[in-house]
C-alpha cells in the first residue's frame, strides 16, 4: 500500500480545540451523571432526579458538537466501493457531487432544527421531570448543523481551487 502524504495527521488548530472541548464537556457530564446516578441508586436507593433528562440533552450535544469537526476532517464513516473507478477530474467531480448533497442535507437539517426551536420557543416545550426548555437545545443543534454545512462549503471551495478535499 502506497503512503499518501496528504494522509498525515495535522496538529489541531484553535477551531479544532474549541470544537473538541465543546464535545468533551457533555461527554464528561454524561460520565459524571451516570456514575452519581448509579451510586445513588445502589448505595442509597436514591437515584439522581432528572439524570436521564440531562443525559439525553448531553447526548444530543455530543453528536452535534462533534459534527463540524468530523465534517471538517472528512471523518464520517464512508463506503468506498466505487472510489477505485475514479481518478483525476472524475474523482474531483464525484467529491463535489457528494459534498453538494451533504450541504443540502445539512442545510435542510439546520432549517428544520431552527423551525423546531421556534416551535419549542412559542409552545414552551420542556422536559417532564426538570422542566428543561427544549428551545435552547434545538437552537444549539441548529447552530452546530449550520456550522457543519459551512465546513462542507469550505471543502467544496478547496476542491474547486484544486487543493483537494483532504484537510
Amino acid at each position: 500500500m502506497k503512503h499518501d502524504p496528504s494522509d498525515r495527521v495535522q496538529r489541531p488548530d484553535g477551531l479544532d480545540r474549541a470544537l473538541g472541548w465543546m464535545s468533551a464537556i457533555p461527554v464528561a457530564l454524561i460520565v459524571i451523571l451516570t456514575c452519581v446516578d448509579v451510586l445513588g441508586r445502589y448505595l442509597f436507593s436514591a437515584p439522581l432526579r432528572g439524570a436521564m433528562e440531562i443525559i439525553e440533552y448531553a447526548m444530543a450535544l455530543v453528536i452535534f458538537t462533534a459534527l463540524p469537526s468530523i465534517t471538517r476532517h472528512r471523518g464520517h464513516v464512508s463506503v468506498s466501493l466505487i472510489d477505485g473507478w475514479f481518478s483525476g477530474w472524475a474523482r474531483r467531480f464525484k467529491e463535489l457531487l457528494c459534498d453538494a448533497i451533504s450541504v443540502l442535507a445539512l442545510a435542510l437539517l439546520t432549517w428544520r432544527l431552527v423551525v423546531q426551536a421556534m416551535e419549542d420557543w412559542r409552545g414552551g416545550g420542556s422536559s417532564v421531570v426538570l422542566n428543561l426548555p427544549h428551545a435552547p437545545l434545538s437552537m444549539a443543534l441548529a447552530v452546530f448543523a449550520g456550522l457543519s454545512a459551512l465546513m462542507v462549503l469550505g471543502l467544496i471551495g478547496r476542491n474547486l481551487q484544486g487543493q483537494g478535499a483532504r484537510s
